[in-house]
């Protein structure tokens, strides 16, 4: 019996067929390693554990890749505020990198108590910076995303076809509906690459985050 999965794209039911035949990659986003797992964790890792288990009782030769955010999670729904491992740092007096580290193992505990199988690759995002800020590069040389203070956004105006996998268009958020339009921004919906540092982020702090001028949003 074929494996039926729901498109998203083209908003019905189709026949799953991998793009190499026998092999499955399997990507999604792991957790923001700033504080314990909740019962949203639970839900959802447990769900893409029976995806990957599945897939493989199939016969796929499945590589899960699940990535942990150990910088570049910004506070508020408009990814302008302060990054959650900075904050977490400074509540509890300690390196962002031992929150990060500390987070991280108590993330794969609970997945383990849980009997959630862990993936085959756990890339964090700061093992891959010099990546992101080529990509970034790319994305403003092909006037997809501009530069304003040190800081870099997303245009969605310029991309035709965002909002298709949501069946939203950008006309349809209109500013100041979420959250209040930052002015340096072209359109409420653009969203940040790259943050410039706030003055008060300590050289601790810039030498984590391996950028002098600010991190990833």
């Amino acid at each position: 019996m074929s494996l039926i999965i729901y498109n998203t794209l083209s908003r019905r039911k189709e026949e799953f067929k991998p793009i190499h035949e026998g092999r499955v990659g399997m990507y999604v986003c792991g957790p923001t390693v700033y504080g314990h797992s909740h019962i949203g964790h639970a839900k959802s890792y447990v769900s893409f554990d029976t995806i990957v288990r599945y897939l493989r009782y199939c016969s796929y030769n499945v590589t899960y890749v699940q990535n942990i955010t150990d910088v570049g999670h910004l506070l508020g729904d408009s990814n302008d505020g302060e990054d959650r491992l900075l904050r977490q740092g400074r509540i509890e007096q300690k390196h962002p990198m031992e929150i990060a580290e500390t987070y991280t193992r108590s993330y794969f505990e609970d997945m383990d108590a849980l009997g959630v199988v862990r993936p085959d690759i756990s890339p964090r995002a700061t093992g891959h910076v010099i990546e992101q800020i080529e990509m970034i590069k790319m994305l403003i040389e092909q006037g997809y995303a501009y530069e304003v203070n040190g800081s870099v956004y997303f245009d969605v105006a310029k991309d035709k076809e965002y909002g298709k996998l949501s069946g939203r268009s950008t006309e349809e958020a209109e500013s100041g509906t979420r959250v209040e339009l930052k002015s340096e921004k072209r359109h409420p919906n653009d969203f940040a690459l790259w943050k410039n540092a706030e003055p008060n982020v300590n050289e601790i702090s810039r030498r984590y985050l391996r950028h002098p001028r600010g991190w990833l949003g």
